[in-house]
């Protein structure tokens, strides 16, 4: 389970952390005190988002009214010290409205309670399939991936073919377009792929924080080049001598696959 703590007291921030691990050992918990910033971090998908509503600059209201935007069926469960927001969180479809100071057992009957159930494992592998060798496709829930921009797809192939490494935008800039010039374009490619991945329940596949971007939970994505990178006895012999034949920066390894396959061949 991925939650997301926003409180902008750190202490507070903190505490519940700690509360959530004593009943989630092995969860991912993100915590922000600023409501600004998270609306950054929401980028991400979480499973539940606990939300303070006294903040400064953007309260809880206004920002579970942001995220609802963005996902239509989320939990989130506000933590507060003030009783006068509980209409409006309810009208929000909050799954709970705890008051401050919070203790073990509240957390843990809120969890149990979620207005929308989750799995704890929402990804799982081989939702994501991708296939390099041959054109370059996507798949989720067997499913073809439409973006808006068919230049999101050459974007979202590039990642895949660096293979989680984390890339700048004058790198993909430079590949994908081969001169400089395209950074709005390339803003609106990478909010194409976030948004379209998002929407599909697979956004944390996608790393992006601080001008970098790169694939994430390598584990979750089935595909036929990194199974030949894990092994390449087994992955070459889904090699037939094509590798993302409609990308010119796929060349170089095309060619190293290609060697590789003849070299061996008895």
């Amino acid at each position: 389970m991925k939650y997301l703590v926003l409180d902008d007291e750190i202490l507070a921030g903190e505490y519940l952390k700690s509360l959530l691990l004593e009943i989630d050992k092995t969860a991912e918990i993100v915590v922000v005190n600023n409501p600004i910033q998270a609306l950054e971090s929401i980028k991400q998908q979480f499973n539940v988002c606990f939300i303070d509503i006294q903040m400064p600059g953007l309260n809880g209201i206004e920002f579970a009214t942001k995220l609802k935007k963005i996902y239509s069926k989320i939990n989130f469960i506000f933590v507060t010290g003030d009783s006068n927001f509980m209409g409006e969180a309810f009208k929000l479809d909050a799954s709970d409205y705890i008051m401050k100071p919070v203790d073990i057992e509240q957390i843990r009957h809120a969890l149990e309670n979620l207005r929308y159930s989750v799995s704890k494992d929402e990804i799982k592998k081989g939702r994501i399939e991708i296939t390099c060798f041959g054109n370059f496709d996507v798949l989720i829930d067997k499913k073809p991936v439409k973006f808006k921009f068919e230049k999101t797809k050459e974007l979202l192939a590039y990642l895949v073919h660096r293979r989680g490494a984390r890339c700048t935008a004058k790198e993909i800039i430079a590949n994908l377009w081969e001169e400089d010039g395209h950074d709005s374009y390339y803003r609106m490619l990478k909010k194409d792929l976030q948004d379209v991945l998002n929407e599909l329940g697979c956004g944390n596949i996608i790393y992006s924080e601080r001008g970098q971007i790169g694939l994430s939970r390598l584990e979750d994505i089935q595909c036929d080049y990194f199974k030949w990178r894990e092994n390449s006895v087994e992955g070459k012999k889904l090699y037939h001598g094509e590798y993302m034949a409609q990308y010119s920066w796929g060349q170089e390894i095309n060619a190293f696959l290609d060697m590789e396959k003849y070299q061996n061949k008895d």
